[in-house]
């Protein structure tokens, strides 16, 4: 279970905290929200199988056997998982807010699927267990004592949710891990099977190509050009990122982003920043937050991964991914049976399925990076 207090630090401390650290323009599960992966415990699965033929109650979301999601109850869950993950409904896209709606609506869904098949297993958090979870991330991340206790209170009101909510979406996660426990007793992974799946896995466990990174964020394009033709020219990174930049978190410090592999960032600048030789200037490169234009400073080569070295870790990959497998399959089961249908304005683009993607070590995954994301000025 300490997997699971890990996740809900990191995910509830971007609510509690502005942004400490170098904002990196990594990657994001684009449109599919961080809750949709959690609340799906980041298993694929199949969901909504007959929403063809039976319609929802007119000012509904969704149903799920005989109960009804309002709109109004979705909008009030967006408020809590705001808090609890970060969420922020896209406000000038029709096309990203309507894909977001969407995405929502699925997440409700297949909560209460689990919700239910929960109840039929017999998995169940005590109230006390689920408020210690909650009490000592406040202690940890806010300090102890009521002083502490009234800015966290004073962070849920501010993104419209409660307390009573962000214990109920805690109880849920836990709940989860239990049945992903139970579900997957029986998976084992013995040495021969590592020897196997090594080849299939060692990219992903060698050590990658890192680079330390500078990074200047524009507000346009024409500002970008400028600002990259400058420093092709000769100027210094340093002076024009303390100058020019619009991101509050890294202007003074240079620029600097640190040492990064590829895989921390956004695919359209990890691609620029990695194609760039040492000492170069790439970019610009636009992001959600601005035009980038950066710099590339020491470069670390990528080491290959030894089998006897990455044993360990070999063996929690293997077995999560295959333990992975069989929770996929118990979710298509338990979806397909749900009864799960959809309003016309609420239905995914593909209710037949749900977000994929996890991590070893925690049942229901993590979707929250470990630094937040590219910014501008903030």
């Amino acid at each position: 279970m300490s997997s699971i207090k890990a996740a809900l630090g990191r995910t509830l401390g971007r609510a509690v905290h502005a942004v400490r650290h170098p904002r990196v323009p990594r990657a994001w599960p684009g449109r599919v929200t961080a809750a949709v992966v959690a609340l799906a415990v980041l298993a694929g699965a199949a969901g909504g199988v007959w929403w063809w033929n039976q319609r929802v109650p007119d000012g509904a979301a969704l149903a799920v056997g005989d109960r009804v999601v309002t709109v109004a109850d979705l909008d009030e869950r967006v408020q809590t998982l705001r808090a609890l993950y970060g969420v922020q409904p896209p406000t000038e896209d029709p096309a990203k807010l309507e894909a977001f709606r969407r995405d929502a609506a699925k997440a409700v869904a297949v909560s209460m699927v689990l919700e239910d098949r929960a109840t039929e297993m017999g998995v169940g958090v005590a109230d006390a267990k689920v408020r210690a979870t909650l009490d000592q991330y406040v202690a940890q991340q806010l300090g102890p004592g009521p002083a502490a206790r009234k800015e966290f209170t004073t962070v849920l009101g501010n993104v419209g949710t409660s307390e009573d909510k962000v214990l109920a979406e805690i109880r849920q996660q836990m709940a989860i891990g239990d049945m992903f426990k139970k579900v997957t007793d029986d998976v084992t992974t013995t040495d021969d099977d590592l020897r196997a799946a090594f080849p299939q896995y060692a990219e992903r466990l060698g050590a990658p190509e890192t680079r330390d990174l500078r990074n200047i964020v524009l507000t346009n394009q024409a500002a970008a050009d400028k600002v990259a033709a400058q420093l092709r020219a000769g100027g210094d990174f340093a002076q024009v990122a303390r100058t020019t930049s619009v991101d509050n978190a890294t202007r003074d410090s240079g620029g600097a982003l640190g040492k990064l592999s590829s895989q921390q960032l956004q695919p359209a600048y990890a691609q620029a920043a990695f194609s760039a030789p040492q000492g170069g200037i790439y970019g610009p490169v636009q992001n959600q937050f601005g035009w980038n234009v950066g710099q590339v400073g020491a470069v670390t080569p990528g080491v290959p991964a030894n089998f006897d070295q990455v044993k360990d870790k070999l063996r929690q990959l293997v077995d999560f991914d295959r333990r992975l497998a069989v929770w996929s399959e118990w979710m298509r089961t338990s979806l397909a049976d749900g009864d799960v249908r959809y309003a016309d304005d609420y239905r995914p683009a593909d209710p037949d399925s749900a977000p994929t993607g996890a991590g070893p070590g925690l049942p229901g995954g993590s979707a929250t990076p470990s630094v937040p994301p590219a910014g501008g000025g903030g």
